[in-house]
């Protein structure tokens, strides 16, 4: 589907129809965020548009983006999509993600 996974935000735990467990299918069933994984030194334009055109498809107001690092170019075309479209990408890279304090943040 374009996407690498799902993330739900804490207490969106979502329905599982085989095991009957989770939250109501009906109260979360759109509460989730796209994330994508690319494991490049750097992530250019290109991944970010394909990733846009999937926040399109699956019409999601935010989503996530994880890599090494970004181009210029993959930066600006987030903060256009944004003036564009109104959805979020987040960018993070692998360092943010291993640094303590900005965990905390999350």
């Amino acid at each position: 589907m374009g996407i690498d996974g799902r993330i739900f935000p804490v207490g969106s735990k979502p329905y599982d129809a085989e095991t009957k467990e989770g939250q109501t299918a009906s109260m979360f069933a759109g509460d989730w965020f796209p994330i994508q994984v690319k494991q490049v030194d750097k992530v250019g334009r290109p991944d970010i548009d394909q990733f846009e055109a999937v926040m399109a498809r699956e019409e999601r107001q935010r989503g996530f983006f994880v890599a090494f690092g970004y181009t210029a170019d993959a930066e600006a075309e987030c903060v256009a999509f944004h003036k564009k479209s109104g959805r979020i990408i987040k960018l993070i890279t692998v360092q943010e993600i291993l640094d303590e304090q900005h965990v905390q943040k999350m």
